[in-house]
């Protein structure tokens, strides 16, 4: 049981202690897992019927393969474009326990939210404003859903990871890096963010730096 469910509290923590966890991939475009790519429309259509159960169960799937870095299952990328709402660094009382975490609301769609996680973003101001966007697909970041979260109204709020980590450029223009976490803290809670700012940031209050999508370079492969 603890070796077949590592997305279970009790069985990271022992797995851990033990050094049976693998080390969390950091990809290149080459060889980051080939998967689908789900735009806030089709999530919203795949997810939004779910019982709790089934939902239960597909967000322990989602944390167990990353764990285990996809080799049984491929990710559920998020793609889109989408606009930050909020930003916050991440602390040990996260999943996630350094880096930040940016609150985004799609472009397409507002009943579908991405709390996206940077992981060891090591910068002390946030590295994006409310307003900037940000684009997601299979050359910035790709971003792997980890936790699926049904909200009021029917709204659909999405943790992802970029699998592609490296550098994103900022919303000032400079570049800043990201690295695969060495731990999880899998006794936090999820979403990660659950009492974020979640107001609609209307087209005139982007930050007065010149917008710019994420862009994530290439990581080095893993040996």
């Amino acid at each position: 049981m603890v070796f077949n469910y590592p997305e279970k509290p009790f069985s990271y923590r022992f797995l851990s202690k033990i050094n049976k966890l693998e080390a969390l991939k950091s990809y290149d475009l080459n060889s980051v897992p080939k998967s689908k790519f789900l735009s806030p429309t089709k999530l919203l259509e795949e997810y939004t019927f779910f019982t709790p159960e089934r939902m239960r169960v597909t967000n322990d799937q989602l944390k167990r393969d990353y764990i285990r870095n996809f080799r049984d299952h491929g990710p559920v990328y998020v793609r889109g474009t989408f606009t930050v709402t909020a930003t916050r660094r991440l602390t040990g009382d996260d999943v996630f326990t350094d880096g930040w975490v940016a609150v985004v609301r799609a472009n397409e769609l507002e009943d579908v939210s991405v709390e996206l996680v940077l992981p060891g973003l090591s910068r002390e101001d946030s590295p994006y404003r409310a307003g900037d966007q940000i684009t997601l697909d299979g050359k910035k970041g790709c971003a792997a859903a980890v936790h699926l979260q049904k909200q009021e109204n029917d709204r659909l709020l999405v943790t992802a990871v970029p699998l592609l980590y490296g550098t994103i450029t900022t919303f000032e223009g400079s570049l800043a890096s990201l690295k695969a976490p060495e731990k999880l803290n899998m006794d936090a809670v999820w979403p990660i963010w659950r009492d974020a700012p979640d107001a609609k940031v209307e087209a005139g209050q982007a930050s007065e730096a010149v917008v710019k999508a994420v862009q994530v370079t290439a990581a080095p492969p893993v040996r």
